[in-house]
């Protein structure tokens, strides 16, 4: 990965931790993850009608949308000493 990618990659995740910590409430987390369960149910119809590649990428979007679910959680779930209710 190159410096400049990095960079972002971590800022990026500096932002995030920092939006997670001032939410108290869980309501951004909540609807990060709910945008997150969107994206990839929809993204599995895409799997139907696609090509062997395009079925790969998919799965792999899909695969990077559920991490990204359990990222949030976890990160928000950490710093609130409390589990999130979606």
């Amino acid at each position: 990965m190159n410096e400049q990618l990095e960079q972002t990659v971590f800022g990026d995740l500096a932002n995030l931790e920092k939006s997670l910590a001032e939410d108290a409430t869980g309501d951004r987390a909540r609807a990060m993850l709910s945008y997150f369960a969107d994206v990839a149910r929809s993204s599995e119809g895409l799997l139907q009608t696609a090509a062997a590649a395009e079925r790969q990428l998919i799965s792999q979007l899909i695969e990077a949308f559920n991490a990204a679910q359990r990222i949030v959680r976890h990160i928000w779930e950490t710093l609130h000493n409390a589990s999130l209710a979606v």
